[in-house]
């Protein structure tokens, strides 16, 4: 049967509006299915609650005793460039900066005695993820200032806390007793498949009940002397099974720090952490 020219043209028109159906599911499935799969909702902590973070840093701040002016500038300039993933050129130090990248979960503890001293352990003091840089922002899905301000509150949190404890000094420094706490504690563990590190902000002067590096309980820095007596304890073999360690060491000026902070002071730490099976990545000298 031979169709009319209206028939044929009606016909035309209904397969161009199946196709142009067929073609609006594809593109709204498509930007969908784009959308989905590129949206990354975070947690309370900034962190991508699809995949976690990709690493876990623990900064631990000693504040046993108060440092340099000369100190004190170079620990905010160094963390103002470090938490941004940069390191300046013309220190040329051997900063790991893997510790500060983007979706690493970052944590800051304090040695403190008090807090060490109750049953729930030690929580951090602050907690977030490195945010991505918002100079890398993808004009099409992502908003540059979104991102700025997430950047922003990231650098100026750590900042303005790592500020205020440069002003505290609290007299005692339970080095040893903050790396066991916080290798068990469950902020530490919560993400336990991806890799962790430990940076250290100290002069690594350990002094409190347990053990002091000072003179007059005839204990010191001597591996040999702290090995003997801690046999069988937790400080002989605390558990940091292939944690990254990086020291950012403070230098003091008193007769008696100073004696204490030679080689063997560096080596009992070595020591230390190598029974924990950590990995030490170097240690970084305070500037003043």
């Amino acid at each position: 049967m031979i169709q009319s020219a209206r028939q044929r043209r009606k016909k035309r028109q209904d397969l161009m509006g199946i196709i142009g159906i067929i073609a609006l599911f594809i593109i709204f499935g498509g930007g969908y299915y784009f959308l989905q799969s590129t949206n990354d909702p975070l947690d309370e902590f900034k962190c991508s609650i699809k995949n976690g973070p990709n690493a876990v840093t623990a900064i631990i701040f000693d504040k046993s005793q108060r440092y340099t002016n000369d100190q004190v500038t170079d620990i905010k300039t160094s963390f103002n460039l470090w938490l941004a993933g940069n390191e300046a050129t013309t220190k040329n130090r051997r900063i790991d900066l893997d510790f500060f990248q983007e979706g690493n979960l970052v944590q800051l503890y304090v040695t403190d005695e008090n807090s060490l001293s109750q049953p729930d352990g030690l929580k951090p003091r602050a907690e977030l993820c490195v945010p991505k840089d918002f100079r890398d922002a993808n004009q099409w899905i992502e908003n540059p200032a979104f991102l700025k301000a997430d950047y922003d509150d990231f650098i100026s949190k750590f900042s303005s806390i790592i500020e205020g404890l440069l002003e505290e000094a609290e007299g005692t420094s339970p080095i040893m007793e903050t790396l066991i706490r916080i290798s068990n504690s469950e902020s530490f563990q919560k993400h336990p498949n991806v890799s962790h590190n430990i940076f250290i902000v100290s002069d690594m002067i350990q002094y409190s009940d347990n053990w002091s590096h000072y003179p007059g309980r005839n204990q010191g820095p001597d591996w040999d002397k702290f090995s003997t007596q801690m046999a069988g304890s937790v400080y002989m073999r605390p558990r940091l099974n292939q944690v990254q360690v990086q020291v950012f060491y403070a230098k003091r000026q008193g007769d008696r720090e100073k004696s204490i902070q030679k080689r063997s002071h560096v080596e009992f730490w070595e020591e230390f952490f190598f029974n924990a099976n950590a990995k030490i990545s170097g240690w970084i000298n305070i500037d003043g």
